[in-house]
Formats: structure tokens, C-alpha cells, sequence
């Protein structure tokens, strides 16, 4: 049994449903000038909660009546296919090396949301992310969807985080109460800007009561 549960969709009236849906209001409204339609999320280290944020929030989405795509461009260690008992086949990486229409590898989970998955693996992860054809890809999914969510790897793991982040619209960085190092997560964030990413926020995992007050400083909060 899969460990990424989409409480969103098991219990969608719960507490923990309601602040998924705070966070995307929070995303709507993080700037007035720009449309935010392009979203990744990365996090400092693997096991933060990054994986089931992105499972929930592009879940909300969907139920908004919004036309969502789920990507998992964490080509390296992906996770989305299990939450949906996919194959991790026919993903990005098949994209790229074959270069079919992006709707050839698209799974279809409900009337408003699509999942791409990673793919099969590839010798060179990052170099997959800098390809033409990403782009090429990116802009065919622009005009098929209303808002697409990306699963990244964790920034401390590898560079390819930073490089999904230069094409999205807007990057939210996850971090885990009482796990994540706080110097870490700042240099994180600050390699992230660095180079051209537009982080629109945070959002902590893990939380406990307790720790509402425990020094993360990040705008947006679920507990779990």
C-alpha cells in the first residue's frame, strides 16, 4: 500500500484538506502582476513532505475545477507514480528520447487531473532538464492546462532543482518541523534566488501544535 495518501481526496471536509486549500489560495494571491501557472516544489532534504504536498495541492486544484497537471521531474528517486499505481513508463524522460505528443504519455486520474510521470531512467538527469525538449514540452503543457504542479528533487541532493525552478512561474520550498536544519534550509533558499528562482513561500510539514512558534519563518502551514 502506498505510503503518499491524498488525504484531499480521502477526506476532502478535514482539517488538514482545509489548509491545502488555504496554501493554494495563499499561491493565487502571492502576486498581483504575473500568473502563477507553473508551480515546483523542492524541499532541503528527502523526507520532508514534499512528495504529498505536491499530491495534495494539485489535488485541490483539480477540485477547484482547474485543468491540473502532476509532473515528477525527479528523474533521480521518483515517487508519484506509486500514490497513483502507475508503471514509471511513457514519463518525461520517454518524452524527450522520443519526442511523441505530450498527451501520448499523460495518465488521466479524474476529469481534471493529469499525471506525468518521470519515466524510465537516464545516465544524465540534469542534462534531460536543460534539453530543448523540455522546453519544447513545457510549452505544449502551457497550453493544454490551467495549472501545473512539478515535483523536484531536494536541493542539498543534486542541481536539478535549481534548473526546473529558472522555467516555473513560482517555486514553494518544504520543509519539516523540528527536522529540517534551519541554516541549511536558508542557504537552500538563498541558492534558489540566486539563481532566478521566484520562491513564492514555504511550507512547514510535520506539524504539532507545539510547534507553531518553534522559528520557521515561511508563509504557508499544513499539519499532518
Amino acid at each position: 500500500m502506498s505510503k503518499y495518501k491524498v488525504m484531499t481526496n480521502i477526506n476532502p471536509h478535514s482539517t488538514i484538506s482545509e489548509q491545502y486549500r488555504k496554501l493554494r489560495t495563499s499561491i493565487d494571491f502571492s502576486t498581483f502582476n504575473k500568473e502563477i501557472k507553473v508551480i515546483n516544489l523542492t524541499s532541503t532534504f528527502q523526507g520532508e513532505g514534499k512528495t504529498i504536498t505536491c499530491l495534495n495541492l494539485a489535488t485541490v486544484y483539480a477540485q477547484s475545477k482547474k485543468k491540473v497537471l502532476l509532473i515528477d521531474m525527479d528523474l533521480r528517486k521518483p515517487k508519484i507514480h506509486r500514490a497513483f499505481k502507475l508503471p514509471n513508463t511513457g514519463g518525461v524522460s520517454d518524452y524527450v528520447m522520443n519526442g511523441h505528443p505530450i498527451k501520448d504519455f499523460v495518465s488521466k486520474i479524474d476529469e481534471y487531473l493529469d499525471v506525468l510521470v518521470s519515466g524510465g531512467k537516464v545516465p544524465f538527469p540534469a542534462e534531460v532538464l536543460v534539453s530543448e525538449k523540455i522546453k519544447e514540452m513545457m510549452e505544449e503543457i502551457k497550453g493544454l492546462y490551467d495549472i501545473v504542479i512539478i515535483d523536484c528533487p531536494p536541493m542539498t541532493a543534486v542541481a536539478d532543482a535549481t534548473i526546473v525552478s529558472n522555467f516555473c512561474d513560482g517555486t514553494v520550498f518544504v520543509t519539516a518541523s523540528r527536522k529540517t536544519n534551519g541554516d541549511i534550509a536558508k542557504r537552500s533558499l538563498k541558492e534558489l534566488k540566486l539563481t532566478g528562482a521566484n520562491v513564492l513561500g514555504g511550507v512547514l510539514t510535520h506539524v504539532q501544535k507545539r510547534d507553531v512558534f518553534y522559528g520557521m519563518d515561511y508563509y504557508y502551514y499544513y499539519g499532518e
